[in-house]
C-alpha cells in the first residue's frame, strides 16, 4: 500500500515488494507506480512491463525492472532496457534501472518497513520532545542514550525513526535501525 496516495501496489516477488518499501521510504520519492507497460521494437513489436516506476519530487521518473541476480544475464533484461531507453516516448521515464538482491538488501527493506510503521504512528509531541535533545547533540549517540534523555518508551523509538525519516537525524553506519544504533544530527 502506498500510504501517500492510498493506493495498493501489486508485486510478484519478495524483491519487488522490498524495493517498493525502499522507494516509498526514500525522502525524494513522491509516488511509486507498479506494472507500467511500454511497447518497443526488437525485430518485432514487443511489450515490457516494468515492475515499479518511482516518481520523484523533482518530477523525474525512474522505471525499475527487478530480477534475481542469477537471472539477469539469462533473461536478457539489460538488452531489453537498452532498447526501451532508446525508444521510450518522452514522459514515460527519465531513467531505467535493473535492481537485484544486491541493491534490495534485507537490511534496507527492514529499515524501510520500520520507517513506514513510524510514519503510521507519528506523534508530533513525541517528535518535538526528542528533537529538543537532538538540538543539543554534538556527534553521534546511541538511540538508547537519546531515549534515556527524553522519552524512553516505544513511542520515543518511533519518534527517533521519524526524525531519521525527516532527515533531522542520520543513522550512522550499516545495519538495521535498532535501539543500539548510532544516530547523529543531519
Amino acid at each position: 500500500m502506498n500510504p501517500k496516495k492510498n493506493r495498493e501496489i501489486t508485486y510478484e516477488s519478495t524483491l519487488e515488494r522490498d524495493l517498493a518499501y525502499i522507494l516509498l521510504a526514500h525522502p525524494d520519492v513522491d509516488d511509486v507506480r507498479d506494472q507500467d507497460a511500454i511497447g518497443y521494437v526488437d525485430d518485432k513489436q514487443r511489450k515490457h512491463t516494468f515492475d515499479l516506476v518511482a516518481h520523484l519530487k523533482s518530477g523525474q521518473k525512474t522505471a525499475f525492472a527487478v530480477k534475481p541476480s542469477k537471472r539477469v544475464a539469462s533473461s536478457g533484461i539489460t538488452e531489453t532496457i537498452d532498447l526501451i531507453r532508446a525508444q521510450a516516448p518522452k514522459g514515460f521515464a527519465d531513467d531505467f534501472a535493473v535492481r537485484t538482491g544486491e541493491h534490495i538488501t534485507r537490511v534496507r527493506a527492514d529499515n524501510a518497513r520500520l520507517i513506514h510503521r513510524a510514519r503510521r504512528t507519528r506523534c508530533e509531541d513525541d517528535i518535538a520532545a526528542i528533537a529538543k535533545v537532538v538540538a543539543t547533540m554534538r556527534g553521534a549517540a546511541s538511540i538508547n542514550s537519546l531515549l534515556a534523555a527524553s522519552i524512553n518508551n516505544g513511542h520515543g523509538f518511533y519518534a527517533v525513526v521519524c526524525l531519521i525519516d525527516d532527515c533531522v537525524l542520520e543513522h550512522v553506519g550499516p545495519g538495521r535501525i535498532t535501539y543500539s544504533s548510532l544516530v547523529k544530527p543531519h
